[in-house]
């Protein structure tokens, strides 16, 4: 199977200390001895999709929800730009909200893909700001920030029914925010950072008799640079590149999952074929779909991660993202009752 690409579906959460003025160098403390300090990265809330009509839960740090929907609060609205669908039967829209509330604004983005011959069979991504009161929208460094991936199939009072045995594989996309501090052997950049969002395939493999699931980014395609593809106005539509590609770098990820699909460890490596990695740390967590494909297991998995590194010469980096794959047989539902 050709390397999936990023589908609108794996937003990122825009991670506390990411921002910047997009892409290009911003000036950082001289060449400090990294510390990793990967933070994990909620992605539940609660969400509807009735007769066309998206509503969002926007989770407030003190514990509130304040919900928008993609009528009242909508900012903007587009298909054309959208990859096609990676399921059969299913239609894509994303959206931009916005609300200019009394306790400060709400920016949220969303996309959401759902079953054309059952509209509740849906999944929705995306991610949120939330400002205090009086804070320009300019201002991201102000803001709280979220992520989301919600659906029927991934509600945790209706977990999967696991196999006990066997094995599959999962195939889809992953995206995020990559930053990059540069350290001594990059001449005039060291002691700046560079920030660009990206896009990644994602594979993963799940033992269900061990009740552990590995996998890998990077390994079944080159980790792309997609600049404003999905976290516009935070990172500029189709700014520069940073001068230290995310393109060779692979995350490779380990976890055990527990009876209801649900898993969370720090098991992540980071390689390069050029640079020396001295230290990996990493959070992940994820969960498998409730809805089985044509095979009996779980359709898909989604999650969220958080994955810092730092090499030989004193630079490090960063990718915070989410992704969400999906069996072969869902892929291709033809050709896994074929199986």
């Amino acid at each position: 199977m050709k390397p999936l690409k990023l589908m609108a579906l794996f937003i990122v959460l825009l991670a506390a200390g990411c921002f910047g003025g997009g892409s290009s160098s911003v000036p950082t403390s001289p060449l400090p001895t990294p510390t990793l300090t990967p933070e994990p990265q909620p992605f539940r809330t609660r969400t509807t999709f009735v007769d066309g009509v998206l509503s969002v839960d926007v989770r407030y740090h003190d514990g509130r929800t304040h919900t928008l929907d993609t009528v009242r609060d909508r900012d903007a609205s587009w298909g054309l730009y959208l990859p096609r669908p990676l399921q059969p039967n299913h239609s894509s829209r994303e959206w931009l909200l916005a609300e200019n509330h009394y306790d400060g604004r709400i920016l949220l983005y969303t996309v959401v893909s759902w079953n054309a011959e059952d509209p509740s069979d849906y999944l929705a991504a995306g991610w949120w700001l939330v400002y205090p009161p009086g804070a320009p929208i300019r201002a991201f460094e102000s803001a709280t920030r979220g992520v989301f991936i919600d659906g029927p199939e991934l509600d945790p009072a209706n977990p999967p029914e696991l196999p006990l045995s066997g094995t599959a594989t999962y195939l889809g996309g992953a995206g995020g925010l990559y930053t990059y501090n540069y350290g001594r052997e990059w001449g005039d950049l060291a002691g700046t950072s560079e920030h660009t969002e990206f896009a990644g395939t994602i594979s993963l493999t799940a033992d269900f008799a061990g009740r552990r699931i590995t996998g890998c980014m990077g390994c079944a395609g080159a980790i792309e640079t997609a600049p404003g593809r999905h976290l516009s106005p935070a990172v500029p539509w189709q700014g520069p590149d940073p001068a230290a590609l995310p393109a060779d770098y692979d995350l490779r990820f380990s976890a055990s999952f527990d009876e209801k699909g649900a898993f969370e460890d720090t098991g992540i490596t980071v390689n390069h074929p050029d640079r020396e990695i001295t230290q990996a740390a990493g959070t992940w967590r994820g969960q498998f779909s409730n809805v089985p494909d044509a095979g009996g297991h779980p359709r898909r998995v989604v999650g969220s991660t958080d994955v810092h590194f730092a090499e030989d010469d004193g630079s490090s980096g960063r990718f915070t993202g989410i992704f969400d794959a999906l069996t072969p047989a869902t892929l291709n539902p033809a050709a896994g009752k074929a199986d």
